[in-house]
């Protein structure tokens, strides 16, 4: 959020953050807060705002640009719309043709995409990293619990806190999935 917070005030425009659900974007970033109780779109400061509509998601900037939550569960509801930028999180679980209805868009208008997501198996987000690592037009990154540090180096997750989770029962196929982003890990619940 902050990467748009910023991309806002260099060029006027629509942003959308798309989840899977209308009701996850809700949850995780109009009402979602870090450890710390900092709400995340507060991001996005009440005085660079023209206005706030809480039953819209959107946020409207003093320089005009527009902030907006979206669920890919609805997806006619960005058909004809006209994104500057447009953020995809839990891609892996979102809708798909949501980014395809917002690739032709963006090319016109100079536009951009960031995914984010935990893998989910061999689906199309994976289709999308195994592109993008091997396009130089396109910046691709894997992190992993071994990657991810606080501000004074130390790892987030530590090796006895993933030991903890084994011990509590959690499956070393979520383990992989969830903390060491394996494509390859088993999702639970399916069979075949």
């Amino acid at each position: 959020i902050n990467l748009v917070a910023k991309k806002m005030f260099e060029r006027v425009g629509s942003y959308y953050y798309f989840f899977p659900t209308y009701k996850q974007g809700k949850k995780i970033i109009w009402n979602g807060m870090d450890k710390n109780g900092f709400k995340f779109i507060s991001h996005i400061p009440e005085n660079l705002r023209k206005r706030t509509d809480n039953s819209e998601m959107l946020i409207e900037t003093t320089n005009h640009s527009i902030f907006q939550v979206i669920g890919t569960d609805n997806i006619d509801s960005i058909v004809g719309t006209n994104p500057i930028g447009c953020i995809f999180s839990e891609y892996s679980l979102q809708n798909p043709i949501a980014w395809d209805l917002m690739r032709p868009v963006l090319r016109e208008n100079g536009g951009w995409a960031v995914f984010n997501f935990t893998p989910r198996g061999n689906n199309h987000a994976k289709r999308l990293f195994d592109m993008a690592k091997n396009n130089e037009k396109w910046f691709c990154q894997l992190l992993t619990v071994d990657d991810t540090h606080d501000e004074s180096g130390n790892r987030i997750i530590t090796d006895d806190d993933i030991e903890e989770e084994r011990r509590s029962g959690m499956s070393e196929e979520l383990i992989q999935q969830e903390y060491y982003c394996s494509f390859n890990a088993a999702i639970q619940g399916a069979y075949y």
